[in-house]
């Protein structure tokens, strides 16, 4: 077994685990510092974020866009600090040109999420950081001088610890084991649910709408009480709703008992859809029905709303009564879906929950039970929002970590 006295070993080498490890080598340049990474290279999740193009942060982030208990509060100490225009700022220094879009969302100017990790492995490699991949780590033991860290083929005796692997799902659906080697050092740990994915939901009539997007106002209630309300568009897929605006609600909808309710015409009033609907059926009462909704909704589209409101597409438009003209224009304006618990991490694009924020220090992010222990971004009970927001906080929470080391 090859072993190794390290001053800092980072395990995870995703976002926050790169950049602690390159913010505690700029500070300790004569001491040696390594990342275990699970997987055969570095970076392999921050390649897919953002379809490939990586969305690494969002100029408007703030604690608003973050979830986890007391999230908040952590969010507005961290950011004070290391803000999104302080992380762009070292992305800057370490030649990386980026755009902001007209939502605020910050891309590499190349578009390519390559140029993010390029520039960051150069500076690894400059600072000389030991990646060791393809590192399973099976144990961390505690001892008088720091911590042991073992694999099959490897043991790493480092003074300072840093945990950067938290997701159920660290890139691609590949399982995580890094909640085993968490709750092995005792720290207690809020559930792990998908997010920021497709909401799996009940109804029969989602096959025939596969692959059909439409803009939408979509909002999650739970025993009738609202809990978030998103617009944007919304993807519609064999048994499952997608698209960012879903992806919003997916945290608090992949834990079952609610219901998403969708308003496929967000611009218009309840009355004004009523009216809409019962001009188009009064216009044309020889046509079919399933005519209604031409020039207004994809044709697929259409037929679903008509067959969840008990209306026959062939049925004459004359033949339709006023409670069935009702029902339609209630779905259009008030479509429901009942939401089925997920435990699917497989599409998610981040863990939901993890270390509970009260285990670490908000302003260093070392374990108040551990000292010399740090952890940061996915393993904490810290995710947010669909934009920029979860790469933010990989950044800002390793950049702070590392700069405490």
């Amino acid at each position: 077994m090859k072993k190794q006295n390290v001053y800092a070993a980072v395990i995870g080498g995703g976002a926050s685990g790169m950049m602690c490890a390159i913010r505690a080598a700029e500070r300790h340049p004569d001491k040696k510092i390594v990342i275990l990474e699970k997987a055969d290279r570095v970076g392999k999740k921050l390649l897919v974020t953002g379809n490939g193009r990586c969305n690494l942060s969002h100029i408007g982030a703030g604690a608003e866009s973050y979830h986890g208990e007391g999230s908040g509060e952590l969010i507005n100490i961290l950011f004070e600090k290391y803000s999104a225009d302080e992380v762009l700022r070292f992305f800057r220094m370490l030649g990386l040109l980026t755009h902001t879009d007209s939502e605020g969302r910050v891309y590499p100017l190349s578009n390519q999420a390559s140029s993010v990790l390029d520039v960051l492995r150069r500076r690894m490699a400059r600072l000389h950081i030991e990646e060791i991949c393809s590192a399973d780590i099976q144990s961390i033991q505690k001892t008088a001088e720091g911590y042991e860290i073992a694999s099959a083929d490897i043991q790493i005796n480092a003074k300072k610890l840093i945990i950067a692997a938290g997701g159920k799902a660290d890139y691609a659906g590949r399982e995580s084991g890094s909640r085993e080697l968490l709750r092995s050092l005792g720290l207690s740990m809020s559930r792990l649910s998908p997010s920021l994915s497709p909401v799996a939901v009940k109804n029969d009539l989602l096959r025939s709408l596969k692959g059909i997007r439409a803009d939408a106002r979509v909002t999650l209630n739970r025993n009738g009480k609202v809990i978030k309300t998103e617009r944007g568009e919304v993807q519609f897929a064999d048994n499952a709703l997608s698209g960012i605006c879903v992806f919003n609600l997916s945290r608090e909808a992949n834990l079952g008992g609610c219901e998403i309710h969708i308003d496929l015409l967000p611009d218009f009033t309840e009355e004004q859809v009523l009216r809409e609907i019962t001009t188009r059926v009064q216009n044309t009462p020889d046509a079919p029905a399933s005519e209604i909704f031409t020039g207004m909704f994809h044709k697929n589209l259409g037929l679903a709303l008509l067959k969840a409101s008990g209306i026959r597409p062939s049925a004459l438009c004359k033949d339709i009564s006023d409670k069935e003209i009702k029902a339609l224009s209630r779905h259009v304006s008030d479509w429901r879906f009942v939401c089925e618990e997920s435990r699917d991490f497989k599409k998610a694009q981040v863990t939901a929950g993890g270390v509970r924020l009260s285990e670490i220090d908000s302003r260093t992010f070392e374990s108040k039970r551990h000292k010399g222990l740090y952890i940061i971004g996915e393993a904490l009970d810290v995710d947010g929002d669909c934009g920029g927001y979860n790469l933010q906080f990989a950044f800002a929470s390793g950049m702070c970590a590392g700069d405490s080391l």
